[in-house]
């Protein structure tokens, strides 16, 4: 099982947690244009029954959609619970696939074989030798995680010698993946300096990306209230106020919706294989 470098692990904790702020403030911001209209409503001096009835539907609708929501994800939640070590599951899956994929391939070679196909059969033998280099990996990485762990415990009941040669079983099977170049930390400082740049890049950008919605949410608060300070009528009256409030209470019901979403286990488990697989491309 391979290991992200520490660089990397800061990036993408960097870059999550922007994505998190971004979708916080934004779930936020939508409840204060609801709760803001409201206040707007108030503003217009109209009868208080009327602004009672206004505040009074819209917060058990919001109300009455948080609770759906949250029942919504326990109900998630019961049903499949996320594994505790998501890598162990992500690197069993991998393997899986990669056998399917060899055994798909196998089949192929063999009816590539029967009707003679040499050119499809020089491409399925290319393909065969990846799938078969990357299990490879996937071994030398069990196998120097389970000669540690032997280590470990050999260590930890004062088994010095033993420990030491666990130590040295560790060693060769690290050079061989050394070997192999096929990892980030195994290409040269310059080619591996380059590809931690571009990885780290490409993280931010897409952090700085999510923080662009609260953002332009924030500029169109700026314009309301220009608009609201510059007396528009369409905001002094009661009916335009009215479909204010409409709106603000749909973008609120979507903003609990985002920010569930984007918490739930599902989606944090699939944005975590997302970036494991660009990390290991």
């Amino acid at each position: 099982m391979s290991v992200d470098p520490p660089f990397l692990s800061k990036v993408g904790k960097i870059s999550t947690f922007i994505m998190n702020l971004a979708v916080v403030l934004g779930g936020l911001i939508s409840f204060a244009w609801l709760a803001g209209s409201l206040l707007l409503y108030w503003k217009l001096d109209r009868p208080v029954w009327e602004l009672a009835c206004l505040a009074a539907v819209s917060l058990v609708v919001f109300a009455w959609f948080c609770g759906r929501e949250l029942s919504r994800r326990s109900v998630r939640a019961f049903a499949g619970k996320p594994p505790d070590d998501h890598s162990e599951q992500e690197e069993w899956e991998s393997k899986e696939q990669l056998e399917g994929q060899l055994a798909k391939i196998e089949e192929e070679v063999s009816e590539a074989k029967r009707g003679g196909k040499k050119k499809m059969i020089q491409e399925l033998e290319v393909a065969r030798e990846d799938i078969l280099s990357q299990l490879e990996r996937f071994e030398l990485e069990d196998k120097v995680e389970e000669l540690q762990r032997l280590r470990d415990e050999a260590s930890a009941f004062g088994r010095g010698s033993e420990a030491r040669e666990y130590s040295e079983e560790i060693d060769k099977h690290k050079a061989k993946l050394k070997e192999r170049g096929d990892r980030l930390e195994d290409l040269p400082p310059f080619a591996r300096a380059f590809a931690y740049g571009m990885l780290a890049t490409f993280f931010l950008i897409i952090g700085l990306l999510h923080l662009l919605v609260p953002l332009v949410m924030l500029l169109i608060t700026g314009f309301f209230w220009e608009a609201w300070a510059g007396g528009r009528e369409w905001l002094r009256a009661p009916e335009g106020m009215t479909a204010v409030i409409a709106a603000s209470l749909v973008l609120a019901c979507l903003g609990v919706r985002i920010v569930s979403w984007h918490f739930s286990p599902e989606t944090s488990t699939k944005r975590k294989e997302s970036l494991w697989e660009k990390r290991n491309k």
